[in-house]
């Protein structure tokens, strides 16, 4: 086994769990997962084996650095040119959270909004923060959130950051 493939994920924050919960939420992530724990795959080889579906999950195990990356040599790309090859950058994941159930059972609702209500939610929260940001907690007021689903939204998200206290966009 290669080393890199013996890293092991330490989650101990209850807010990780929103994106994590997600990056295993359907058939193909998971498969694409686990060709990836197996050895380097090209972005070619999963747009083929999986489609566009396939091409999301790699991204957003990237966004999660759930996947490391590099480039191949312009004889291993498509048509001369160079392409991505990813693989998973954790064989194993250690959980150690201990909290209150309500912020559990917040989480785990942020986690499990379906993708309609979500993209709904934060494309309402991407207005209300405009070009200038927002306070985290005037957000979570106006939308009716605890501080913590909304920290867990915006691990969900790739649209937001927080800049200390504030929730702004991502540039």
């Amino acid at each position: 086994m290669v080393d890199s493939m013996m890293r092991t994920k330490v989650v101990n924050d209850s807010t990780d769990l929103v994106p994590l919960l997600r990056a295993f939420d359907s058939k193909i992530k998971k498969e694409v997962f686990n060709d990836l724990l197996l050895d380097w795959k090209p972005l070619s080889e999963i747009l083929d084996k999986y489609g566009e579906d396939g091409e999301e999950a790699v991204e957003l195990f990237d966004k999660m650095k759930l996947v490391e990356s590099k480039w191949t040599t312009s004889q291993d790309g498509i048509n001369g040119k160079p392409q991505k090859k990813y693989r998973s950058y954790y064989s194993a994941f250690n959980i150690n959270i201990s909290c209150p159930v309500n912020e559990i059972s917040e989480i785990f609702t942020v986690a499990s909004l379906n993708q309609k209500e979500f993209e709904n939610l934060e494309t309402n929260i991407y207005d209300f923060v405009g070009e200038e940001g927002k306070f985290g907690n005037m957000v979570a007021e106006t939308f009716n959130l605890s501080n913590l689903a909304l920290k867990g939204l915006v691990k969900r998200s790739n649209k937001f950051c927080y800049k200390g206290l504030k929730l702004s966009r991502k540039e």
